[in-house]
């Protein structure tokens, strides 16, 4: 099995990338690897390529790339402590651009990315990054599937026996 040395971990700071952050730490841990957590801010200088509001654009986008960057740090703080050679890293831009970016620049061996499983319209109209980043990263993609929801128990009725004789 080929050793991975450096293991690019991307997430969106939803619980479903976050866990998906947690499996690469497994992995980097297993493989005595470095680990590089990659959130790519949203931009809404990209959205609204063509509006110019009157307010300055740059300025909601420096502090929305703050705001990630803090909360990406204390995530990987608190639930990353085992991994010993970790980096957080926040960039703006198109997602799957920079993922592939970002894997060049630190010679990942491996991107691992989650997947939120949308189907039908919601795929169609949000398109899908997994599989951008699959396209277009310079190594392998490990994509990883959400957690299957809990089973619910079903309920089971006790019939009453009637204790008349």
């Amino acid at each position: 099995m080929k050793r991975f040395k450096h293991i690019l971990a991307t997430t969106d700071l939803s619980s479903e990338s976050m866990s998906a952050v947690q499996y690469a730490a497994h992995l980097a841990h297993a493989q005595n690897a470095r680990l590089t957590v990659l959130h790519v801010a949203h931009s809404l200088s990209l959205a609204y390529a063509e509006f110019v509001p009157p307010v300055s654009m740059a300025d909601i986008d420096l502090a929305i790339e703050k705001s990630a960057r803090e909360e990406l740090e204390k995530w990987v703080r608190s639930h990353l402590k085992k991994v010993p050679r970790v980096d957080a890293v926040v960039r703006r831009g198109v997602t799957h651009e920079v993922i592939a970016d970002v894997a060049e620049e630190i010679g990942a061996s491996v991107v691992v990315v989650a997947t939120h499983g949308r189907k039908g319209v919601g795929r169609m109209v949000l398109g899908s990054v997994a599989e951008q980043v699959i396209r277009h990263a310079p190594c392998p993609v490990l994509v990883v599937k959400p957690a299957a929801p809990p089973k619910r128990k079903k309920k089971t009725v006790r019939k009453k026996t009637s204790a008349r004789k």
